[in-house]
């Protein structure tokens, strides 16, 4: 063999090396692009994450420190809120309110918390609005604590979420809200604007505005009322206040009847 041959083999045989640690380095440079990609989403999971804690704070329990309530964190330099919306879940701690048939670790008081902290969430969305929940966890708080700390906050409104329970009557079901019938604080127009629009979003029986002197609506010293969101009792609409989606089109039925409410009498 000629050494021109052998020159020829040994050109080729570098090609073929050079060619395989390309691909190694295309191989390396991929995993490396896979890690920095990762470690990104990552950091844009925190962030989320941050900006849900930040949100979770504006509708934090009342009893603490008014003056987290006055911005939303994220938007401290920004916007003055010029509603406030109180929102009371009904029962709490060793008061656990009705329970589902059979199911005595159902609890209403969970089920309010829950509808009302997604009203919360449907109402901060709203540049001027902040909100206020008589409490954010399971914990007892007086029927007069309760409108006290609305009166104290100076809340534009005042909506209180409750289950209904009829043991004798289980094929009752529906929707009513109540208002103290002597309320110079337009109470009944609060009432007819959250009534009908929950019965708008939500395929259930329409049981009208009904009043009732309810302590936390008559110590209250704005627009008061008290929502009975559905019977735990009745077996098939107990069903529904579980699910999560049903709880959602509730909670966005009484968020949108409180802003009407608010753009109709309050806006002036």
């Amino acid at each position: 063999m000629s050494s021109n041959q052998k020159k020829n083999i040994k050109v080729v045989k570098r090609r073929r090396l050079n060619k395989k640690k390309l691909a190694f380095v295309i191989i390396v440079f991929i995993l490396i692009v896979s890690i920095l990609l990762g470690i990104i989403f990552k950091l844009f999971g925190l962030l989320s994450s941050k900006t849900e804690k930040k949100q979770v704070s504006n509708v934090a329990s009342a009893s603490e420190n008014s003056e987290q309530f006055d911005l939303q964190d994220e938007k401290k330099s920004s916007i003055a809120k010029s509603y406030t919306v109180f929102i009371d879940p009904g029962h709490g701690g060793n008061d656990g309110g009705s329970s589902m048939p059979r199911r005595s670790d159902i609890l209403e008081k969970d089920i309010n918390l829950k509808i009302a902290k997604k009203v919360a969430s449907f109402l901060l969305k709203q540049d001027d609005v902040q909100v206020i929940l008589s409490r954010t966890d399971d914990k007892f708080i007086s029927l007069n604590d309760r409108a006290e700390m609305a009166n104290k906050q100076g809340a534009d409104v005042f909506v209180s979420i409750h289950l209904n329970s009829f043991p004798n009557i289980k094929e009752a079901s529906g929707v009513e809200t109540y208002y103290t019938k002597d309320s110079t604080y337009k109470s009944e127009e609060l009432a007819l604007s959250i009534q009908e629009t929950i019965v708008s979003y939500v395929p259930t029986r329409d049981r009208g505005i009904k009043t009732d002197e309810f302590t936390v609506l008559t110590n209250s010293k704005m627009p008061a009322v008290l929502i009975e969101a559905g019977f735990l009792s009745n077996e098939e609409e107990g069903k529904r206040l579980l699910d999560e989606t049903y709880q959602s089109e509730l909670a966005q039925g009484i968020a949108q009847g409180i802003l009407t409410f608010l753009d109709e009498y309050l806006s002036e």
